[in-house]
């Protein structure tokens, strides 16, 4: 995703779902990559859109946090993946 030549996954991962949630709750755009392909996450008004970067479409759109983290791509919830996910982009 992220085409820099210093970019390092490592400083992009998120430590904890808290940070996950007060950054996506913010309005941030989070890009990461699950089972070779890549999404996109983020916050608009007030729902919470998920989309795939290849199909350049949403996959869902949620009111709730919890909701949307309790989605499932590829039979494992959000809430479990994000952590251990490559983090392509966190944009502000």
């Amino acid at each position: 995703m992220n085409s820099e030549n210093n970019y390092n996954p490592a400083d992009y991962k998120f430590k904890t779902l808290g940070e996950f949630k007060i950054y996506i709750n913010s309005g941030a755009n989070v890009a990461f990559e699950f089972h070779n392909r890549y999404y996109g996450m983020e916050r608009i008004d007030d729902e919470f859109h998920l989309w795939d970067y290849e199909l350049k479409d949403d996959i869902v759109q949620m009111k709730n946090l919890e909701d949307i983290l309790n989605f499932c791509i590829d039979g494992v919830k959000i809430r479990d993946l994000i952590l251990e996910a490559e983090i392509g982009e966190r944009l502000w």
